[in-house]
């Protein structure tokens, strides 16, 4: 087995990128920092990059990049390369800002309704056409500050 250098992990995830990759709603990074390297799955449509593996050496960086590739191609084999609607944890990790079908931010939302501690709000897209309802759990309370303010 060949050791893995900064160049050969660069290599190997451009290869991915634009081969195997190329149809997935993501691509992977491998970068060297300070204390080791990072490896992140970078998502097409804006979603922050979610870090698979930190401060590891370059072959814990490797494995990384070639069991994302594995995960990836088994997706594929499996047909499910393209799924109609996002999961819900890409969704939430999206902020609920994105159609959940087409991906865009051209969307509207309407009124919300709440039952015990459960709030829905009703949304739709501009471009698809798709109709949801966005979902909110009550978590927690924070007391408001009063405002003082002063009069002279």
């Amino acid at each position: 087995m060949a050791k893995v250098t900064e160049k050969s992990l660069a290599a190997r995830c451009t290869q991915l990128n634009l081969g195997p990759l190329r149809n997935t709603t993501f691509g992977i990074r491998a970068e060297r920092l300070n204390a080791g390297y990072k490896v992140e799955l970078i998502y097409r449509d804006g979603t922050p990059p979610l870090v698979l593996a930190e401060a590891v050496s370059a072959a814990e960086a490797s494995a990384t990049v070639e069991g994302a590739a594995a995960g990836a191609a088994a997706v594929q084999v499996a047909g499910l390369d393209k799924p109609e609607f996002v999961t819900i944890e890409t969704f939430v990790r999206q902020s609920g800002e994105r159609c959940p079908k087409c991906s865009t931010k051209d969307i509207s939302q309407g009124h919300f309704s709440a039952v015990k501690g459960v709030m829905l709000q009703a949304c739709s897209c501009t471009r698809c056409g798709l109709a949801w309802n966005s979902i909110y759990r009550l978590e927690s309370y924070e007391p408001a500050i009063p405002v003082v303010t002063e009069t002279v």
